[in-house]
């Protein structure tokens, strides 16, 4: 990200929370990938106007800037911007060092979620957010990008390998949030090493549904083939 979209950014930060999404945050999570543009979710504040009159006057704040949204990113001002945040959900800063995508509503998230998923962030340095993998990994499904696909998949191992440490120590409580928020057959196995029959038992009703729906690796742990011991 180039410095005048570093200052943009800045001056939105200054009074409302900026989370950083896109290939930008999958960078940031640790994945070695380029990316041609940023991606920032800023605070949907109480209506798409509220919303359309901060982008805009922040925009009027730097020279030969010009805003953008779907189909066709036509140019849109005053009114037609709340528009754009309504039925498209984001418009497109240009004239910066890249194209700046601002969201009101990311792919896959209402704008109501926005303080759930702030709660989640880490704070980077320079004042914006970086959301948790999960909830980054959730704003790139059903994209059918095939880029989207590996920052998922990269996504996800992150988020496994974390959990397979925490599972066999875990409370009750602290597994049961964990798997609600991500699981497949290998955080199962984690699991099924809690030393917590209740733990355990999550693990495989888990393990039960998956195989349900024809996955062999959890079949083979139900079958007693590949079950660790706690």
């Amino acid at each position: 990200m180039g410095t005048k979209a570093g200052e943009f950014i800045a001056a939105l930060t200054e009074r409302h929370d900026v989370i950083v999404i896109g290939g930008l945050a999958v960078i940031a999570h640790g994945f070695n990938r380029p990316t041609k543009d940023a991606d920032i979710w800023l605070d949907p504040m109480e209506t798409a106007a509220e919303w359309a009159v901060m982008v805009e006057g922040v925009c009027s704040r730097f020279a030969e800037l010009s805003i953008h949204t779907l189909p066709g990113w036509r140019q849109v001002s005053g009114k037609e911007i709340a528009e754009a945040a309504d039925q498209v959900g984001m418009v497109r800063v240009s004239g910066l060092d890249c194209p700046l995508d601002i969201f009101r509503r990311p792919n896959e998230f209402p704008a109501e979620s926005f303080a759930e998923v702030l709660s989640r962030c880490e704070r980077n340095a320079d004042g914006t957010w970086l959301p948790d993998p999960i909830d980054l990994a959730i704003s790139k499904d059903l994209t059918n990008r095939e880029k989207d696909g590996h920052d998922i998949r990269f996504l996800e191992s992150k988020v496994r390998s974390r959990w397979i440490e925490l599972l066999p120590t875990a409370t009750s409580g602290e597994a049961e949030a964990l798997l609600e928020r991500f699981v497949d057959w290998q955080t199962c196995v984690a699991a099924l090493r809690n030393s917590d029959a209740a733990v355990r038992e999550m693990a495989l009703d888990f393990l039960r549904e998956f195989a349900a729906e024809g996955d062999p690796f959890s079949q083979a742990i139900l079958d007693d083939r590949m079950i660790p011991p706690p």
